[in-house]
């Protein structure tokens, strides 16, 4: 493999790799470490701890970014209801998903020890 090729690849793959610690930050270190705690993690959290960019999946930011010294400001992207209803009608609900009920009540939206419902 010619230096051409490999350069351009290194400098990608080094890029994605620190993209991935960035944003597994906010998860591992202080800020909100309990959400990756759980022993069944929802799915836009795990995305998040991968690299992606799972918590813009439901959240939005409402004013100053993240830093390491600083929290930003997130709020919910729609309803809880209707923000569940985006995946979860999309076959991975249950029976009750397409209901017009409040899911918080009973589901926890990062993660849950109770089971891969997310029961609270």
């Amino acid at each position: 493999m010619s230096s051409k090729v490999i350069v351009p690849v290194f400098c990608l793959l080094s890029l994605f790799l620190s993209s991935q610690i960035v944003a597994a930050e906010c998860l591992t270190d202080q800020c909100h470490q309990n959400l990756a705690a759980t022993k069944y993690i929802h799915g836009p959290v795990a995305a998040e701890l991968a690299g992606g960019m799972g918590c813009v999946a439901c959240h939005v930011p409402a004013g100053e970014k993240c830093s390491a010294s600083k929290g930003g400001s997130f709020k919910p992207m729609i309803s809880a209801l209707q923000m569940c209803q985006l995946c979860h009608l999309r076959g991975t609900g249950s029976q009750h998903t397409s209901e017009k009920i409040e899911c918080l009540k009973c589901h926890d939206p990062h993660g849950s020890d109770s089971g891969h419902e997310l029961k609270r």
